[in-house]
């Protein structure tokens, strides 16, 4: 069981087919944002009407889109855009000023408006349904200093609310602290600023979250703070340690937008460039409407003695009544197959597919019989098993094999039955995503692998995902030095080939996971090269470090962490037979429909019919005994698509296409 990366918990997509209403409102439309190196930041109000208080909300996301502002080049640094209500019901009512979101931009200066470069991102806002209701003002903040005369990005901004009964019904909500507030400041200590709360609970409150978005940013003398250190921030609830945990990000350099202009790969305090923020929650339960209560946060201590960074908090104190369903549980995103392009580096799969689960019942989720499928073929099942109090997420490997046969479609997955029983709600039980079949590469590939300066960051494997196997893998590189390494590969089947730079560095540098060409680092690490070429030819298959056309030049080699590609290799498609007394086969109709026959003659010992999809996987088998004869084929559960027929009897091999229409 693998918990989700706690940035992905804030990024749950809108792919869901829900049976229950879904409104969309639009706060903001095609809005050119630009800074103000005035004053450092820009607002950006609009006022946006949401379903009235009398609807329920089941689930709300926010979806922020970014893309270079027309005529201009996307923004250059890395700056804080915030996401905020500004007041509720009427302009003449007293401003909230609550941030529901942040989103640091990325070093956008590699993009143009000509390039059509554009990425979305999707926020679970759930948490703040009470403000979502009725006329409420959206305020886009975006803070920085650089020119405004040559560049900016284009946002919208839209909320999905999709009605329905609450896993947790909310009943309040309370800002705690909120401010950029100076660490390692012995004059100004920062817990003058992050002090207890006292809260008296209302009196249908049964539980609470604390809710927090932190980042740290600016850079002291002494440890590069809090922009590059880690620090931990602690939640104490009546004076006890609850939750204690780093301000940090350790997967900077394994960023869905990449290659960037800057230093987007260096990990930093909860943050990332092109990333957004994610939430920090913090659950207490058991509670008792109309009690009192103190909670307060504590920042590790530390002392710095100039140029000081800062904590940059916002929290709020959300009170819940209990779980509305005793079992019940949601599929939150499809990870894989999936376009989205958070999950890029993923996708497309030929493989097994990740989504993520997440328990709304009371009762911990123990099991769950998740279905999947190629929309129109056939479905696999997968039985989950784990420990998942309320609202605890997973992220679930589906390692029964699908039926891969289209090109393209979309892919559905079903939760059937949580703990043994009927789901409870299960209007959020279904996922459907989009999905592309990955590259085809011959047999018989090249990798071919000049180092750079620092070899041993770098590693390789190609994992079989068919047999489930590592096939090839190697490391022990020297510096500066070409590899050229020879891999045979099974028709059919599916590979996985991961290119890793998380290896310790040797350069001096101290810094790894920064690919085979990144710009700061190249007087000391140098560049490198990887390719994967047909062997047969030496054509090249795959330029991973290309440098891509346009005015920056930007390179593929400024991967980051990793690089990773899945790809089939090819299966052979005509009649092929190693037997000196050749068997004959006909398959036909071919296009087939609803069923297909396989006729053979010619054979000397009894022997196997396999119909099997373009991985490999066999879908059905035939026993074959005599001569000669006919065996036939059902294809009405087989999607559209390619497929394989394989004989086998003895020392005759006959391999044939079949397309199913």
């Amino acid at each position: 069981m693998k918990k989700a990366a706690l940035w992905l918990l804030c990024i749950l997509f809108h792919h869901v087919v829900f049976a229950a209403d879904t409104t969309t409102v639009v706060s903001h439309q095609d809005i050119v944002i630009k800074t103000n190196p005035a004053i450092g930041e820009t607002k950006y109000p609009q006022w946006a009407t949401f379903p009235n208080t009398t609807k329920q909300y089941r689930k709300v996301l926010m979806q922020l889109s970014f893309e270079c502002a027309p005529g201009l080049k996307c923004g250059e640094w890395d700056y804080i855009n915030n996401i905020i209500i500004g007041r509720t019901g009427s302009k003449n009512n007293s401003p909230l000023n609550y941030e529901i979101a942040r989103y640091i931009t990325p070093y956008g200066f590699y993009w143009n408006s000509s390039m059509n470069w554009q990425h979305s991102w999707y926020y679970d806002v759930t948490d703040f349904a009470l403000l979502l209701h009725d006329s409420v003002e959206v305020i886009y903040r975006h803070s920085g200093y650089e020119a405004n005369n040559d560049r900016g990005w284009k946002v919208n901004l839209k909320f999905i609310c999709i009605e329905g009964t609450p896993v947790l019904e909310p009943v309040k909500i309370t800002k705690l602290w909120d401010g950029s507030y100076r660490m390692g400041d012995t004059s100004m200590p920062v817990e003058n600023y992050l002090t207890a709360q006292n809260i008296t609970l209302d009196a249908l409150t049964q539980q609470v979250r604390v809710k927090m978005m932190n980042t740290g940013h600016g850079s002291d003398s002494a440890e590069g703070c809090m922009e590059f250190c880690s620090k931990y921030r602690e939640i104490l609830w009546d004076g006890s340690s609850v939750s204690k945990r780093d301000v940090w990000r350790n997967d900077c350099g394994y960023n869905a937008v990449y290659p960037q202009a800057g230093t987007w790969l260096y990990d930093r305090a909860g943050w990332c460039p092109g990333s957004p923020v994610a939430y920090d929650h913090v659950d207490v339960k058991n509670l008792t409407g109309g009690s009192s209560h103190t909670v307060d946060m504590n920042m590790q201590p530390y002392v710095a003695y100039k140029n000081f960074g800062n904590i940059y908090t916002t929290a709020y104190l959300i009170e819940y009544k209990n779980a509305a369903k005793t079992n019940d549980a949601s599929l939150e995103t499809i990870m894989a197959p999936s376009k989205e392009v958070e999950f890029k580096r993923m996708n497309p799969i030929c493989n097994t597919p990740i989504v993520v689960i997440r328990n709304n019942g009371s009762a911990n989720l123990t099991s769950a019989q998740i279905e999947y499928g190629v929309e129109g073929g056939t479905m696999a099942t997968y039985q989950w098993t784990g420990s998942l109090a309320t609202q605890q997420y997973d992220t679930v490997e589906l390692t029964n094999p699908v039926n891969w046969t289209k090109s393209s479609g979309k892919f559905v997955v079903d939760i059937k039955t949580v703990n043994g029983v009927a789901d409870e709600y299960t209007d959020d039980n279904v996922l459907t995503s989009q999905f592309t079949a990955p590259v085809v590469f011959p047999t018989k590939i090249i990798v071919h692998f000049q180092t750079n300066k620092d070899a041993s960051e770098n590693n390789y494997t190609i994992f079989n995902a068919t047999t489930n196997k590592v096939h090839y893998q190697k490391s022990g590189f020297t510096n500066e030095k070409l590899y050229l390494d020879t891999i045979d590969l099974s028709p059919g089947n599916c590979y996985y080939f991961r290119f890793s730079d998380e290896g310790v560095s040797s350069s001096g540098t101290g810094s790894n996971k920064d690919g085979l060409n990144f710009w700061a680092l190249n007087a000391y690490e140098g560049t490198g090269v990887l390719r994967i070429r047909n062997a047969a030819n030496g054509a090249t298959l795959k330029d991973v470090t290309a440098v891509a056309g346009g005015p920056y030049n930007t390179t593929g080699g400024d991967f980051g962490a990793l690089y990773g590609l899945y790809f089939m290799a090819a299966f052979g498609m005509d009649v092929t037979n190693t037997s000196a007394n050749a068997a004959s086969v006909e398959v036909y109709p071919n296009p087939a429909g609803d069923k297909v026959y396989i006729t053979y003659n010619g054979l000397n010992e009894n022997g196997k019919i396999y119909l099997t999809d373009i991985q490999g996987r066999v879908l059905q088998t035939q026993n074959i005994d005599g001569v000669s004869g006919t065996k036939a084929f059902n294809m009405q559960a087989q999607t559209p698509g390619v497929y394989i027929i394989k004989l086998v009897s003895g020392t005759n091999t006959v391999v044939k296409k079949l397309v199913k229409q």
